[in-house]
């Protein structure tokens, strides 16, 4: 059986996916969970209208600032607990751009998958476009017509991966998509949020180091505490 914990956690977390698209770049997004069986564990998959038949995320269109284009948005999650069974983790996602709603080849995409076992970073970002030195470079022995959008360029590994919010204040900054009054807070709030459930994450895996940091900074930590007297 699935545990409440999973499924409380994994609801929460999608309508704050939900919320975040909503209020920045998108409308009428719908962020749907529906548990995945595979084999002792159990996964929740996330998206836009899911499809519980193909587990699969539909997309959904934006605002280009430019006027007669159109730009579909993908957005994707694998979600269980982790070893301890403790704290909800991203087993995959996908954030991707598209030209149309059912397009192969896209803007850009950015894949996440936990112990990738391809030998490809667990943590990439993939990018349709040509370059004339990547022709030269590839080896047309071994790998004959690769194109571009075929290389994995690594983007920080499990912990220190680009979050969804960094996707869509690229598209804002850019000059891609029109964003909704107010964006900026609500990209720092998740972003915050997702920063430190990762320094969290890395913190309980690697206490050998937070002790050595409590040990050196500890002392002047407290120093500089005892003489607030009131949160910043």
């Amino acid at each position: 059986m699935i545990s409440d914990r999973l499924r409380d956690r994994t609801t929460k977390f999608a309508k704050e996916i939900q919320a975040l698209l909503n209020c920045t770049i998108a409308s009428h997004v719908q962020i749907k969970a529906v548990a995945l069986a595979t084999g002792d564990d159990r996964l929740f998959t996330l998206g836009h209208l899911l499809d519980k038949g193909t587990m699969t995320a539909q997309r959904f269109p934006l605002r280009p600032r430019r006027p007669k284009s159109e730009l579909w948005m993908d957005v994707s999650f694998q979600l269980r607990l982790d070893a301890e069974r403790e704290h909800l983790m991203v087993h995959k996602s996908f954030f991707g751009l598209f030209g149309a709603r059912d397009a192969k080849h896209g803007l850009f995409h950015y894949d996440y998958e936990r112990d990738k076992a391809d030998n490809y970073p667990d943590a990439h970002l993939q990018v349709c476009g040509s370059s004339e030195l990547f022709a030269a470079l590839n080896d047309q022995r071994t790998d004959p017509d690769r194109p571009m959008s075929k290389l994995h360029f690594p983007v920080g590994g499990k912990r220190f991966r680009p979050c969804l919010e960094d996707i869509i204040e690229f598209l804002i900054v850019e000059r891609l998509v029109d964003a909704r009054d107010g964006y900026e807070k609500v990209l720092e709030s998740g972003r915050e949020g997702f920063r430190r459930n990762q320094l969290m994450a890395a913190m309980r895996r690697d206490p050998a180091t937070v002790e050595a940091f409590v040990e050196h900074y500890g002392a002047s930590a407290r120093t500089q505490d005892a003489g607030r007297t009131a949160p910043h």
